[in-house]
């Protein structure tokens, strides 16, 4: 059975220079650097407040995969880290050795103050999944409120969504999860938990990592009876009064990021996983014997989702290749972190895998490096459109690489000074001066080659 859905009329309530879709960090990014170029700029993000699964999702450790090596974070990622840092310092966090981690509570404050500072209008609670599009033109984003559909109007769309919605709604091609079944990443629901016993974690050993350890082996040697396939347990801050601001754990397999019946089934596994959990660091984790659970994150967060069809793919094999593109507008160190996306446990953590043998995941290890292009952020057919983040056009292996947080923000901050050159510039933006494109980046304290 079908209906045919009435037409409306929809009125502009905003027309300006650079519209961004998706408060996360690519979004944060495009926002910045558009607004540095003396652009009026809106961003638009579905939940509350700014972060994007930093603050929605508790991944509170951003860079933790730079702690110990010779890689330092840089562009606007690295202006937020050291002046949230001047404010919050460690976020209460008493574990040693460890990398920086953001609170997630104070961040969405901090995000706040930044945002409006560089002169971004921010609007909350605003889910784009349409557009008008004319004559390969967006010209109109359509926000579903309350009050039925607005429309805000804008030269440059930055969809910075992380799923590719506004892409998809323009009708951009794209690819989703591995070649051969479309399988994603799992979704996870990260939580909190209070009442942890600070002296018997605290100490010249982590024990928290010593915790960590040892549940990995014994879910390896099948001791543990949980349901969740999910073996690692990647914890957040402990803080002196006993929380500890997220478990890395309860993960849902086999999930389409953009399907609802998907995203119902994984909040509800999830959430029996949490529980299952709960029950079980209480009586197996030493420190763990009074604890409650504190909170759950707002919602599941994924690790990818669809990924456009660009002007170039972005490959496993540029990465291996260390390609320097002409048009490069973000340098990484070459890493890759992929959960199984079919929840097979077994494997050696290679990149050879592909996502089909187990999970992927190469640390920094030396000093290679990768260039990503900037015909990756444009896609086909829609002309004033640029994408950022882990949704730009990339292969899947790739993007277990370009999906970090500090890169999507990279991705992000490229995306927002192209579209203020495209704008000054009355081109589209892939017709704008690209190595006028990579000199304000280094302005704005991105490492290029």
């Amino acid at each position: 059975m079908q209906f045919t859905i009435k037409e409306k009329h929809v009125d502009v309530k905003k027309e300006v220079d650079v519209l961004v879709v998706g408060g996360g960090p690519a979004g944060i990014g495009a926002a910045v650097a558009a607004a540095r170029s003396g652009q009026k700029v809106m961003l638009l993000e579905k939940r509350g407040f700014l972060g994007g699964n930093i603050t929605g999702c508790y991944v509170e450790t951003c860079n933790h995969f730079l702690h110990g090596t010779s890689f330092e974070a840089h562009g606007i990622y690295a202006e937020i880290e050291e002046k949230y840092k001047e404010q919050y310092g460690r976020s209460h966090d008493i574990r040693i050795n460890s990398p920086h981690r953001f609170s997630s509570e104070y961040l969405k404050v901090f995000l706040d103050e930044f945002l409006l500072k560089e002169g971004v209008e921010l609007s909350f609670h605003s889910f784009v999944n349409d557009v008008i599009v004319e004559e390969n033109k967006i010209q109109c984003v359509i926000i579903q409120s309350k009050k039925g559909p607005v429309a805000i109007k804008a030269a440059v769309v930055i969809d910075a969504s992380g799923d590719g919605d506004v892409a998809f709604s323009a009708g951009v091609p794209f690819e989703q999860g591995r070649d051969t079944d479309g399988l994603c990443q799992p979704g996870t629901v990260n939580f909190r938990l209070a009442g942890a016993d600070v002296n018997k974690l605290t100490g010249e050993v982590d024990q928290l990592k010593v915790i960590g350890k040892r549940f990995n082996q014994d879910y390896r040697a099948g001791k543990t009876g949980l349901s969740c396939k999910r073996q690692d347990l990647p914890f957040g801050r402990l803080t002196p009064g006993g929380q500890i601001t997220y478990v890395n754990y309860p993960c849902a397999y086999k999930i389409d990021p953009t399907d609802v019946e998907g995203l119902t089934r994984g909040e509800l596994e999830c959430r029996q996983y949490i529980m299952e959990f709960y029950e079980y660091a209480k009586k197996n984790f030493e420190g763990f014997e009074n604890i409650e659970l504190a909170s759950i994150a707002p919602e599941i967060g994924f690790r990818d989702s669809r990924r456009i069809k660009g002007l170039y793919r972005l490959t496993k094999e540029d990465i291996e290749a260390q390609r320097v593109f002409d048009d490069a507008i973000a340098l990484y160190p070459r890493i890759y972190d992929m959960l199984a996306p079919d929840a097979y446990m077994d494997g050696d953590g290679k990149m050879e895998g592909e996502g089909y043998k187990g999970h992927i995941y190469e640390p920094i290890t030396d000093t290679r490096t990768y260039t990503i292009p900037y015909r990756s952020l444009l896609p086909v057919d829609i002309t004033n459109l640029i994408v950022a983040g882990r949704c730009i056009s990339a292969d899947h292996v790739a993007e277990s690489s370009i999906r970090g947080i500090s890169c999507c923000m990279l991705t992000g901050q490229a995306a927002g000074a192209a579209a203020g050159l495209a704008n000054k510039s009355k081109v589209a933006p892939k017709d704008i001066d690209v190595k006028e494109l990579q000199a304000v980046l280094r302005t704005q304290r991105v490492v290029l080659p």
